[in-house]
């Protein structure tokens, strides 16, 4: 489906559990990586309605209740630099995995979500490949959702995948921690066995995991082919030659920065001026827009082949770049070049060249390429007090010169002011006093700067060692500091607030505000009752935090009167069933 540009309204959607169902484990894979975007995916697992600004007891309580079933990986280098300094951002460190290139001068650039959502009697399988990063975007994409169930036979058409997946763990810059693994390998091991179902009107679905060793590419051979994509090389276009049979959608800007003449013989179209949504009041993030979307069409007889996924149509995405392709095969009337054309309708427009790329862009993109090599660096920090103020030393190992002799910077995502210079080409340490608990962060920012002000910044994930051992409780109770946020948090983290399924998560925003104020009125002991007798799994998420706030004199303040007490006979009801049930 042709995917509008408002990303978080996309990913929630995609991601929220069939009824009667919650997450169980999810793999991301992604090219560019938004950590604040990050944060929304929680929100969908847990099945909350998300509102136009979602407040912070929402957010943390959909990140606790994910945040171990959860695993991120992205190209390192390519985890854009935070709009500011969430300490809400902590809750994700254990998530994000930052990955090496496939090889040098290629990228890791998948960009799927494998989700197993557990229900009463079953587990549910999902299967989204996007054309769109896991980050801010205003563009067109495609995605596609695949449902499907865990059986016992090994279905081999669930390879490519598997392997696109093995190669990134090993690919990861960090090794996952052992639990980690073990869940992952359990999930892998999970879709080998799922049994997808076909979007509607399509008879065969095929998997192409482009990169991996003794893959096979896909078979773009036919009698009409369609290519969409925004980033076009000459190069890329060769298993699509412009025999007069070829229709290319792209992106102005691209297409004029191919070689004269290098689309003759094409039919060639851009987005129009309606569809491209750019607007002066958004961050230079948000302003991206156009044409994203990547898809190839090609026609066989009656057939159509339809290939949706993560491959422009560059010499890197079928010469080296980790990517996946999804083939769908349905009837050329339904799907083939006149039905998707025509649906694109208003649009597009035919192309005209326009003025030739400007030669500045280069430098940016030689930064961006230097950053991608610098993020697989082994970053450490260090917390080496015991008791705040903090002392946290970072050490920075023997990175690359930058193109161009560039200044290097280290800055803590939590202290974005602070910007300690660096030199390339030998060891050093970056020292950063006078930190709260709060403020310590394995997030750290890359900044670097060419002789003409062109500047880049990613975030690389460091190994951190010294952090107290409550870090994450003081997050909590900084941003939990009334009893009324723990009782509207508690009501959250227990599903009460906006439903535990896709069936009671719907309504309108003054339905859904109704629940959430009725959730708040709610006592504290008919609360916890109604988990104790309907969701007692939740009650585990809900130790898990009562442990991690009584850990703190600051949780403990916002605790109302006789929690605690109230806490212990609930905790007692609860370990009892279990014994039972055991």
């Amino acid at each position: 489906m042709l995917l509008p540009p408002d990303d978080r309204a996309l990913l929630t959607d995609l991601l929220r559990p069939p009824a009667r169902c919650t997450l169980d484990r999810a793999i991301a894979t992604t090219f560019t990586l938004d950590l604040e975007s990050l944060l929304s995916a929680p929100l969908a697992f847990a099945a909350h309605a998300v509102r136009d600004e979602a407040d912070d007891e929402s957010v943390m309580a959909a990140v606790l209740r994910c945040a171990d079933r959860m695993d991120v990986f992205c190209q390192a280098g390519a985890i854009q630099a935070p709009a500011d300094g969430s300490r809400l951002l902590a809750l994700l460190e254990k998530m994000v995995h930052p990955v090496a290139r496939p090889r040098a001068g290629h990228l890791f650039h998948p960009k799927i979500w494998l989700v197993r959502y557990a229900g009463d009697e079953d587990r549910h399988m999902r299967l989204l490949v996007l054309s769109r990063n896991l980050a801010r975007s205003r563009s067109w994409d495609i995605g596609l959702r695949l449902d499907g169930w865990i059986g016992n036979q090994v279905h081999e058409g669930n390879r490519p995948l598997e392997k696109l997946l093995r190669r990134a763990i090993d690919l990861a810059v960090t090794p996952l921690a052992r639990d980690r693994r073990e869940a992952v390998d359990a999930l892998i091991n999970d879709l080998v066995r799922t049994d997808w179902d076909p979007p509607e009107g399509f008879s065969e679905m095929r998997l192409h995991a482009l990169g991996i060793a003794k893959a096979k590419s896909p078979f773009f051979a036919g009698t009409r082919r369609l290519v969409m994509s925004p980033f076009v090389q000459e190069q890329g276009l060769k298993f699509c030659p412009p025999d007069g049979r070829t229709t290319l959608v792209g992106r102005q800007e691209d297409l004029d920065g191919l070689p004269e003449g290098a689309l003759d013989g094409y039919a060639t179209f851009v987005l129009n001026d309606l569809a491209v949504l750019d607007r002066d009041d958004e961050p230079d993030l948000m302003r991206r827009s156009g044409l994203h979307a990547k898809a190839y069409v090609i026609e066989h007889g009656n057939r159509a082949h339809v290939f949706v996924g993560s491959a422009n149509a560059s010499a890197g995405a079928f010469g080296g770049n980790l990517e996946l392709l999804v083939e769908l095969v349905g009837s050329r009337r339904d799907f083939g070049l006149e039905t998707l054309m025509s649906s694109f309708g208003p649009l597009l427009e035919e192309y005209e060249p326009g003025d030739s790329v400007e030669l500045e862009d280069d430098i940016g993109r030689e930064l961006e390429s230097y950053l991608f090599d610098l993020g697989t660096a082994p970053f450490r920090a260090d917390v080496v007090t015991g008791k705040e103020p903090h002392t946290m030393r970072v050490a920075v190992p023997s990175l690359p010169e930058p193109p161009g002799g560039a200044g290097l910077g280290v800055s803590l995502h939590t202290r974005r002011g602070a910007v300690a210079p660096v030199k390339p080409g030998k060891p050093a340490e970056v020292v950063f006093d006078d930190l709260r608990t709060t403020s310590i962060t394995r997030f750290l920012i890359v900044t670097v700067t060419a002789w003409d002000g062109t500047t880049r910044r990613a975030v690389v994930v460091a190994e951190l060692s010294g952090d107290p051992a409550d870090r994450l409780d003081q997050v909590l109770a900084e941003q939990i500091d009334t009893p009324e946020k723990f009782l509207r948090f508690v009501a959250l983290l227990l599903g009460l607030g906006f439903g535990d399924s896709a069936e009671s998560s719907g309504g309108d925003a003054e339905t859904r505000g109704h629940r959430s104020r009725r959730a708040g009125e709610l006592g504290l002991l008919e609360l916890l009752l109604g988990a104790l007798a309907e969701r007692p799994a939740q009650l585990e998420d809900l130790a898990r935090l009562i442990n991690r706030m009584a850990a703190t004199e600051q949780g403990r303040a916002v605790l109302p009167d006789g929690f605690l007490e109230l806490w212990d006979l609930v905790e007692e009801a609860r370990r009892g069933l279990i014994g039972a049930t055991a």
